[in-house]
């Protein structure tokens, strides 16, 4: 009997997803190549029009379907922690997925992107607004997974683990995305009485840390900058400055969600400290110079 699907529990998002373009990767389903779509902050299967009746057919003993699998899984891991340590945390560190006797059964056929990854960093391009830094997708690779194989043939963590090789294999920019999710997740838990996040504040703050300076050693032109990193809250003033030969940066874990994950960290040689949009059309960035002298806001008008 098929594995129930999850109870996930729903937090009052917001529209994060402003900006980020849709991602897609392509997966072997039933001996056919189906598309699994990211948009406006979900994941979709685009080849199946009623995914409940896949999951009542499979529960009832009939073929699994991969789609729906990913779908599920997805879900399991739209707020796990371990995303942030597995995901690649810039261009300079690309995930390696190596499938195994679990993961041979689904293989990722085809990655593909079907827009640029960050829709501000294209559309000024094409408007010839200067040269931005982008931060590329991970690099990649075939492989695949299978949650559902014999009772007793792998432990539940096993299969989570085996899960997120899939999803974080699945490339087109569908990685990033998952990455995007589980930190606007934990966004959203910040600003809430959350019982777990005197547990997870540690994990939260390293994700960040690794994914600001990873950024900040491609901007400065080395691997031997000495920083600092203090997570501050939603609320407070970003600021990045040098101190007795110290790069010292205090920003917010939504960070994350507003720069890194629409490649706006770095832009036109500055450091993007901030980024807000209503409309995902207007932006407000407030940016850093390379000397880390003051901070100055640039507009962006896209059409």
């Amino acid at each position: 009997m098929g594995r129930r699907r999850p109870e996930v529990r729903e937090l009052a998002m917001s529209t994060w997803w402003l900006g980020l373009p849709p991602a897609q990767a392509t997966v072997s389903c039933g001996g056919h190549e189906h598309r699994l779509r990211w948009e406006t902050g979900e994941l979709h299967a685009l080849d199946h029009g009623d995914t409940e009746s896949e999951r009542t057919l499979a529960a009832l003993g009939g073929e699994r379907c991969t789609c729906v699998d990913m779908l599920d899984a997805w879900e399991r891991h739209r707020d796990d922690l371990r995303v942030f340590v597995l995901a690649s945390r810039g261009p300079t560190d690309p995930v390696v997925t190596m499938p195994d006797e679990r993961t041979a059964q689904l293989g990722v056929v085809r990655p593909q992107a079907v827009a640029a990854r960050s829709a501000i960093v294209s559309r000024a391009r094409r408007r010839h607004m200067a040269a931005v830094s982008t931060m590329g997708p991970a690099v990649a690779r075939q492989s695949g997974w299978t949650a559902y194989g014999p009772s007793g043939r792998a432990s539940n963590s096993a299969e989570a683990d085996t899960e997120l090789c899939a999803l974080l294999g699945l490339g087109g920019g569908v990685p990033e995305r998952l990455v995007a999710t589980v930190a606007a997740r934990w966004r959203e838990r910040l600003g809430q009485p959350d019982p777990t996040l005197a547990q997870a504040r540690p994990q939260l703050r390293a994700a960040l840390h690794g994914r600001v300076f990873a950024a900040l050693r491609t901007w400065l032109g080395g691997s031997g900058v000495e920083s600092e990193l203090k997570m501050i809250g939603e609320a407070e003033k970003p600021r990045l400055i040098a101190e007795d030969g110290i790069v010292r940066a205090e920003l917010p874990f939504g960070w994350l969600v507003d720069v890194w994950a629409k490649d706006l960290a770095t832009i036109w040689g500055r450091f993007c400290l901030s980024a807000t949009t209503d409309d995902g059309c207007s932006w407000r960035l407030t940016t850093v110079p390379p000397d880390l002298g003051s901070p100055a806001v640039v507009t962006l008008l896209l059409s």
